[in-house]
């Protein structure tokens, strides 16, 4: 019947749903206690040339084997070297924030 085919597909769709965010859950408990350190060309008062966003920070994270989107990662870009924070939105129900530290590129 076409109500079995519903509730078939409802079941199949729920299960998909749940597998999107149990894949997201996994993400993020592999980045849980990911901090990320970005070196950068800084000018004599310590301004970044340019700034650090989401596409230095989704670079970083690759280096070390996440393939994140960055689109998925939201941030305030950084003007300047210090600590901030990156918040990874893996799922609409799942996020991680991922700690990273701004400095001076060695010359």
């Amino acid at each position: 019947s076409a109500k079995k085919v519903l509730a078939e597909n409802l079941k199949q769709r729920a299960h998909k749903l749940a597998k999107i965010k149990a894949d997201a859950e996994a993400v993020a408990a592999k980045l849980e206690g990911v901090s990320l350190t970005i070196a950068t060309k800084v000018s004599a008062n310590g301004a970044i040339y340019g700034s650090v966003g989401a596409i230095q920070i989704a670079e970083e994270l690759a280096k070390l084997g996440f393939e994140i989107d960055r689109k998925i990662i939201v941030v305030e870009a950084a003007k300047e070297v210090g600590s901030y924070t990156a918040t990874v939105k893996l799922h609409k129900e799942v996020s991680v924030e991922i700690p990273f530290e701004v400095v001076a590129e060695e010359a």
